[in-house]
């Protein structure tokens, strides 16, 4: 059994807090936490077309 030398426990030790800080941030993700919303802005924006408007449109094409 050959003692390490302290720089490879160093190493040794900065790559498992690496991998620790790595996988913390991969599992936490990022964005907005809880329910999604849409602003209204783009709820106006989805509205689904009246059957007046496809028609119109469809006739365009």
């Amino acid at each position: 059994m050959g003692k390490k030398s302290n720089k490879s426990i160093m190493r040794k030790q900065i790559a498992i807090i690496f991998i620790a800080l790595l996988s913390l941030v991969t599992i936490t993700g990022c964005g907005i936490k809880g329910p999604l919303y849409q602003t209204p802005e783009q709820q106006q924006a989805d509205l689904p077309k009246t059957a007046a408007e496809s028609d119109k449109s469809s006739q365009e094409h």
